[in-house]
């Protein structure tokens, strides 16, 4: 892989679209197989709607509780921000928030400033506000809660860019990577590591055609012994 962490040998866009077609149960069961179990998040950190869905490479950003309000950290916001459209990706954007949990540390401005440099929603490992916005907006925000306390001195940006670490449904914390891939469902949120973005695509892809021909043969009626025998699920 180059050095541009996007950089995938297949269109981000293409990947968007066919990671779309996919559930979460799919994607950690290929990544279980492949020797990597503890990809999935906290299984707290839900959707603010059942039906959203959110898959993409991720942006990361870590913040952390201040209680000055340093205009230096809260400024760096807007250069975020650019870096994000400089990649010239759809992303998403990823919030390790220290583990705070007085604020909300995402809201609808976070979002609008977003959706104009590329960002196709938001995985917050913490709170978030402004939910009647998003959902008006149609925006996929995951998050830990929803709260209307304001960030400001009580948390702020520090970097972003870097690695970070999300909480974990099987570890404390996942890591995530810029360029790690990330899909959410209502069944949860799981990390693909960016090496693995493609192969793990093209082998769910499979798995989910052998669910579909074994449902379609179980829905009518085959014996359930016999189709279990010849593609192995249930």
């Amino acid at each position: 892989m180059s050095d541009n962490p996007y950089s995938y040998g297949v269109a981000v866009e293409d990947l968007v679209k066919r990671y779309r077609q996919l559930y979460s149960g799919a994607i950690y069961d290929v990544l279980d197989e492949e020797g990597l179990p503890h990809q999935a998040l906290a299984p707290d950190l839900k959707p603010v709607r059942s039906d959203m869905v959110v898959a993409g490479p991720a942006f990361t950003l870590k913040g952390i509780p201040d209680s000055t309000g340093n205009e230096n950290l809260r400024s760096k916001r807007i250069h975020m921000f650019g870096d994000m459209k400089a990649t010239g990706v759809p992303l998403i954007d990823v919030r390790d928030c220290s583990f705070d949990t007085q604020a909300a540390h995402y809201g609808e401005m976070n979002a609008v400033v977003g959706k104009s440099c590329g960002v196709i929603g938001a995985v917050v490992d913490g709170g978030c506000r402004d939910t009647g916005f998003l959902l008006r907006d149609d925006f996929p925000v995951f998050c830990r809660y929803q709260s209307p306390v304001e960030a400001y001195r009580r948390w702020s940006y520090y970097e972003w860019q870097q690695p970070v670490a999300l909480r974990g449904a099987l570890s404390a914390v996942v890591p995530v990577h810029p360029g790690d891939f990330l899909f959410g469902d209502l069944d949860g949120v799981v990390v693909v590591p960016a090496a693995g973005v493609v192969d793990v695509l093209e082998k769910c892809e499979r798995l989910v055609g052998t669910e579909n021909e074994t449902r379609a043969l179980f829905a009518s009626g085959e014996d359930p012994v016999a189709v279990y025998k010849q593609y192995g699920r249930l």
